[in-house]
């Protein structure tokens, strides 16, 4: 149960504290999903459950976007996260962007010019641009559900629509 003592109404955990700041909450998961939706499904959820894991969201690791298992990616890759790095499920753009991905995460003030070039290698300017505001929503939103306790609650916020619920987190 998540740490605020007086939620606002809502269906899930994420609704009732955010909610506490409607317009904010409103404005800022329409800018979320439109930041996701500019790439490539599959990279974007790999990095976000990825940064998930790292913040412990428990919330965002019991969701799973639609687009991404509309494009092929399984449960299986999933499962191997932790390793990407060595995994042989795990491409090329996919391991480098991971590493981008930790890195955003875990210090952001860190991130060297030499890793911007690793990343765009193989993401061009524009996408690159993309990816770094599609981290930074995600990173935002996984902070704050760690932050408040945001459990998973079997009911995706309508905010969500373009994710589902799941019982199989990542561990």
């Amino acid at each position: 149960m998540t740490y605020v003592q007086q939620p606002a109404s809502g269906p899930t955990e994420l609704d009732r504290v955010y909610g506490l700041r409607r317009q904010y909450y409103h404005l800022f998961m329409a800018d979320y999903n439109r930041s996701i939706e500019r790439l490539d499904p599959v990279l974007i959820e790999l990095c976000r459950l990825r940064m998930a894991t790292l913040l412990q969201s428990q919330h965002d690791l019991s969701l799973r976007y639609k687009p991404a298992i509309d494009a092929g990616l399984s449960e299986t890759k999933l499962r191997e996260l932790s390793k990407y790095q060595s995994s042989p499920l795990f491409s090329e753009l996919e391991r480098r962007c991971l590493e981008f991905a930790e890195q955003f995460v875990i210090q952001s003030s860190n991130i060297s010019d030499e890793d911007v070039a690793r990343v765009q290698s193989v993401l061009d300017a524009e996408a690159f641009i993309y990816f770094v505001k599609a981290l930074s929503v995600m990173d935002q939103l996984q902070r704050g559900c760690a932050a408040f306790d945001i459990r998973p609650s079997g009911v995706v916020p309508s905010t969500m629509s373009n994710f589902r619920s799941t019982a199989n987190a990542i561990e």
